[in-house]
């Protein structure tokens, strides 16, 4: 049942998607005129910068690795040795869900010879640094653009930007404090949870530890700020990839600016934590959702842009990562396989420990 639901889930989806575009008369004809107008010179320059976008990961990925390689003795693998991983880890996200997060540690563990364990706490502290950046990017945008006035509940948006940016600070502090006190945070969260539940309190101590644990990827400062500006990079990156999707079609969509699309790159990015195989989650929804809804384009254009984004954002690695495999001779159910049975064992090592 938890391999066929997210199908079962997926095809509930489209259904729903199909009624809707046949009870809300879409123009099937607007919609294609859309997709023929788009300049398809805006849409493979976004396509290069999200490929660029998988080179820097692999750079900051490589800064992560530097403590394990300095405590092994082990000879550092170069940073452009793990491209190849980042292309097909994405590519089976893109087409597995989220049973395919664990391909990139799964691969740059057998490539670099550090443990999967190792691996998967790079991907936790990975997701520390995007989150931090794209908030930090995202409440600036709302707080300092001049152009935030020509958003919808524009004063709303401000306040929102306030809140995101106190709550990217306390993330912050939280983090430090683990990365520094771990111990007693976990003392002090076993105690307290304790009084509710003496098995939950273990548990939430545990996790604090293994965080803890996972931060240690990262020893000194100047690799610290090193990591938060390629971030600050990645996630910017991104941003120019949602304005050359936008220019790519005709107005209203091509008159949106840096701010309408921060903003986009935000639903955006609520909906992605919705994850369905072959769809890349609900990404697409999100955005097409704020188009409409949010930003007033006529749904025949939002949805074109909205699938667009989706494309080139998350689908267009798909190639390149398929083209990686069959060079290495790597099978992507196979490797998915493996990575998922690596999970497991990890997951019943951390419950005996």
């Amino acid at each position: 049942m938890r391999r066929v639901f997210p199908f079962l889930l997926l095809a509930a989806v489209l259904a729903f998607v199909a009624w809707k575009l046949r009870t809300s008369h879409f123009d099937w004809f607007g919609f294609a005129k859309s997709w023929r107008t788009a300049d398809l010179r805006l849409l493979g320059c976004a396509i290069l910068v999200i490929y660029s976008n998988n080179v820097v990961r692999a750079l900051r990925w490589a800064i992560f690795l530097r403590p394990a390689f300095r405590q092994t003795g082990m000879k550092p693998t170069p940073w452009w040795g793990l491209i190849g991983s980042q292309f097909l880890g994405f590519t089976g996200l893109a087409i597995l869900g989220r049973i395919g997060e664990l391909i990139r540690p799964l691969l740059v563990a057998r490539r670099t010879g550090l443990t999967f364990s190792s691996q998967v706490a790079v991907v936790t502290v990975e997701r520390v640094f995007d989150l931090g950046a794209f908030a930090l990017i995202f409440a600036l945008n709302l707080l300092l653009s001049p152009n935030v006035k020509a958003l919808p509940y524009h004063e709303r948006f401000h306040t929102v930007g306030y809140a995101i940016a106190a709550l990217t600070l306390l993330i912050s502090l939280f983090v430090l404090s683990v990365r520094l006190a771990g111990t007693v945070l976990a003392r002090l969260a076993r105690y307290l949870v304790g009084h509710i539940s003496q098995r939950a309190g273990e548990v939430a101590a545990a996790k604090l530890l293994a965080f803890r644990d996972g931060l240690n990827v990262i020893d000194d400062l100047p690799d610290f700020f090193l990591a938060a500006a390629l971030s600050l990079v990645l996630w910017g990156m991104i941003a120019f990839s949602y304005v050359l999707v936008m220019k790519a079609f005709p107005t209203p969509v091509h008159d949106l600016t840096l701010v309408h699309t921060v903003v986009l790159m935000g639903f955006s990015v609520v909906g992605s934590l919705v994850q369905l195989p072959g769809v890349g989650g609900g990404s697409q929804v999100g955005t097409i959702s704020a188009l409409t809804l949010l930003l007033g384009i006529p749904k025949e254009l939002a949805v074109s842009a909205g699938l667009m984004l989706w494309l080139v954002t998350t689908m267009s690695v798909i190639p390149a990562g398929l083209l990686y495999a069959k060079i290495e001779g790597i099978s992507l159910a196979q490797i998915a396989r493996r990575s998922e049975a690596a999970e497991d064992a990890a997951d019943l090592k951390s419950e005996a420990a």
